[in-house]
């Protein structure tokens, strides 16, 4: 894909990963929508953009609330006529034992990680399909390989994200709309150093390092497999 010009939303780019992924795209010449819920970070990261010249604006919303989904899509669209790539990078993480996650929590997770994720690639898709074309990636985790125990929820809802990037793919192919699965590991950011995982920090990436990979895979124009890229990289993704 020729990136240039292209209008990319990318969640959870106020931080970490998503952050990365949004100024590597503003350097290839993309309008980016950067999406998340705090706004400071999220004006940190335009700025950045605009000062090197590039197109960007800010949304801050709670992608758990339905509503701000479609309030996204509609502004996005209204603003540019079109959507050309959705990165899907946001949630949350508990680090809870098994026994100790609560119901409360397991919805939070679900509806951040999981749900926001099936339904903006929806509303995302129907603008795509009339264009027939665009690039949907979905940001799971090797959590979805396997799940320890403190990560039940966050487990569960990356496991739902790969269900959901299949089912999306079978469904977008027929409107030639590309949509490719990450599983990135241990990450250095900041949503990885709350919960303090009890592995060793020279096995952690960094979040430019899931950046290329997306970056990567954007590009490609042909069916791309990609297996064990780095230690705790992107074991997986499928275009």
């Amino acid at each position: 894909m020729d990136l240039i010009d292209k209008v990319a939303i990318v969640t959870g780019s106020g931080r970490g990963i998503g952050k990365d992924v949004a100024l590597f795209l503003a350097e290839e010449k993309c309008k980016v929508v950067l999406v998340a819920r705090n706004q400071t970070q999220l004006e940190i990261v335009k700025n950045e953009i605009l000062s090197s010249g590039g197109v960007a604006i800010a949304m801050s919303l709670d992608l758990s609330v339905v509503s701000n989904i479609d309030t996204l899509v509609n502004t996005v669209y209204d603003r540019f006529g079109r959507i050309d790539i959705l990165i899907n990078n946001a949630s949350i993480l508990f680090k809870t034992s098994f026994l100790d996650v609560t119901e409360e929590e397991w919805d939070m997770t679900m509806r951040v990680n999981a749900k926001a994720v099936f339904l903006l690639s929806q509303r995302v898709l129907r603008v795509m399909k009339e264009a027939h074309s665009g690039y949907i990636v979905n940001v799971s985790s090797t959590v979805a390989l396997g799940t320890p125990a403190y990560h039940a929820s966050y487990g569960a809802s990356k496991h739902a994200v790969v269900g959901i990037s299949q089912a999306l793919y079978e469904t977008a192919k027929e409107y030639g709309v590309k949509v490719s699965v990450i599983y990135p590991g241990m990450t250095d950011t900041d949503m990885l150093n709350e919960v303090n995982p009890p592995v060793p920090r020279e096995h952690w990436m960094k979040p430019n390092d899931v950046a290329a990979c997306v970056l990567f895979l954007l590009k490609q124009s042909d069916l791309v497999i990609i297996r064990d890229l780095v230690p705790w990289a992107a074991g997986y993704a499928k275009v």
